[in-house]
């Protein structure tokens, strides 16, 4: 199953751009004149850009018309990724220990099926190793995915839930998309991005516009699932992720931090003794991500929160400019994100956590590692 794309019309300009090896993309370089505005208003075809894995990639015009409108910008880049939604089993607790309380668990208490996005090579061949920019792409969180303002996102998805046989999608916050590029489902509106069956693929084009600028999430958003018919059950079960979208005005830093809070429970995943409260996956101290940085470190956090629960991260010995003053708590609600940096200046291993007394207690600790 694919998008509704009109005929693309390759417009070539200047040298081949450098390959970006994090999300095997092919990136766009700035049109000549036969890609004018001109041209766009006229609905002229879109531009693409032929990339291979070896190395070598064309500058192409990346005007793309989707649907009844013209989606992608005339100036940016285009940024393609391959992602499949696998199912799997998944331990929340691999250690069996709660290093906060001391409690103790078995792999039956804290497992079950899963759902996760991964990154994959082109053509959905075999999945990408993990690394700083794409994140550990092991299913929970979803790989990062990253553009700069201006460029466009293409995203090659395929479901092969082969376990629950749910119908999935791609919905992401803080982008541009046209209805086609939408992925959420309803019973008045039920397009085709939004229920993706196992076993096929959809593409999907989102546009970073000046107003997507900051850290955003994406997650399925397809049609109630399960016996009790839950909207966003696959969400639950792991298929959610996170955009960072940058200009060039966003300094570097030396360390990117990205921690996405969500929540399991018993009665809509009975394998599980309990509900859980989680981090990238895990619950609990000794399972939830440790991060290191040291000490004259510019540290940028990128969180995010998703499902009911209203949430408060907390990082011990820390605090950092936000909207105008200095905190050290921040409140997600459920599909916000925050994002905050500071020079770091306090060695020493501290606490993150989840303010929520039953979120702390349900698994939302781990711990931060300043070193010298």
């Amino acid at each position: 199953m694919a998008s509704h794309k009109e005929h693309i019309t390759p417009c070539f300009s200047g040298s081949a751009p450098e390959s970006d090896t994090v999300s095997n993309t092919s990136l766009c370089t700035p049109r000549n004149e036969r890609c004018s505005r001109r041209t766009l208003l006229k609905g002229t075809a879109a531009g693409s850009a032929l990339a291979t894995l070896g190395g070598s990639m064309l500058a192409a015009c990346n005007l793309t018309a989707v649907g009844n409108g013209v989606l992608t910008s005339p100036t940016g880049k285009l940024h393609e990724y391959w992602i499949q939604a696998d199912s799997f089993q998944h331990n929340l607790v691999p250690t069996g220990y709660d290093g906060m309380t001391g409690n103790h668990y078995t792999a039956k208490q804290t497992s079950f099926w899963a759902i996760g996005y991964r990154a994959y090579t082109p053509g959905w061949q075999k999945p990408l190793d993990g690394n700083k920019d794409l994140g550990l792409n092991t299913g929970i969180p979803g790989p990062i995915i990253r553009a700069e303002v201006g460029d466009t996102i293409r995203i090659h998805f395929r479901n092969q839930d082969t376990h629950y046989k749910f119908a999935h999608s791609m919905h992401a916050h803080g982008v541009f998309y046209t209805l086609q590029n939408d992925g959420g489902w309803s019973a008045a509106v039920p397009e085709l991005s939004s229920a993706v069956e196992v076993g096929q693929s959809y593409t999907y084009e989102w546009l970073a516009r000046p107003d997507s600028l900051g850290t955003w999430l994406y997650h399925d958003h397809s049609k109630p699932q399960g016996p009790k018919g839950l909207m966003e059950l696959g969400a639950e079960l792991g298929l959610f992720g996170m955009i960072a979208i940058t200009d060039e005005k966003t300094a570097p830093v030396d360390q990117e931090i990205f921690l996405f809070f969500h929540d399991l429970y018993h009665d809509d995943v009975p394998s599980l003794s309990q509900d859980f409260d989680c981090f990238n996956g895990y619950a609990f101290v000794g399972n939830t991500p440790k991060f290191t940085v040291r000490v004259g470190d510019r540290v940028r956090w990128r969180i995010a929160a998703l499902g009911k629960e209203f949430h408060s991260f907390h990082l011990h010995g820390h605090r950092w400019p936000f909207q105008g003053r200095f905190d050290d708590a921040l409140v997600l609600g459920p599909a916000t994100t925050r994002t905050f940096e500071y020079v770091e200046d306090n060695p020493g291993t501290w606490l993150y956590h989840c303010h929520v007394t039953d979120h702390m207690m349900g698994g939302m600790t781990g711990l931060y590692a300043v070193t010298r």
